[in-house]
């Protein structure tokens, strides 16, 4: 499609520095103009210019975390229970075994930022811990509670935290 082809309107999106006061003064015709002239500009910058490789970028090193515990646990009287089968329940069952942040996020379906929020505000909120080992994190329990408290429509959360300590 050349520039004559094109409306007024199109050929003002082309242009990146005029305002649409300055549009509706110009002509389509000198609209074209500005462009050919662009276009024929770059044209000799390109050709005076000398070709230079193209920079390889460097690969950056990946970022090493120290091994640290994230959350302590709370106490196993604030330790609340999650829904079985919810996404609390399946994080916390997938920290019990030990689980990188990608492994969280395909098991989940959350992207990075939303799984690493969890981490802290989710097993928080729950009175659990978090630990960081060798890029693997890992759930953290409150002395006395012995698995992942959690509830289903036939039984309360003090039932489950009951029997979590159990």
């Amino acid at each position: 499609m050349t520039y004559t082809d094109m409306t007024k309107v199109q050929l003002a999106a082309l242009i990146d520095d005029m305002t649409p006061n300055q549009i509706k003064k110009t002509s389509k015709a000198e609209l074209i103009d500005m462009l050919e002239r662009r276009d024929a500009t770059q044209a000799e910058s390109r050709a005076l210019a000398p070709k230079a490789a193209p920079k390889a970028k460097a690969a950056s090193k990946p970022r090493i975390l120290a091994d640290r515990v994230m959350i302590e646990p709370g106490k196993a009287e604030d330790v609340k229970a999650t829904k079985a089968g919810s996404k609390r329940h399946l994080m916390a069952e997938a920290l019990a075994k030990g689980a990188t942040i990608e492994e969280l996020m395909e098991t989940l379906g959350w992207n990075k930022d939303t799984v690493s929020s969890a981490l802290r505000t989710d097993m928080g909120a729950l009175g659990l811990g978090v630990e960081r080992k060798a890029g693997k994190y890992y759930l953290l329990m409150p002395k006395g509670v012995k698995r992942i408290p959690a509830h289903d429509a036939a039984t309360n959360r003090a039932a489950a935290l009951v029997a979590a300590c159990k």
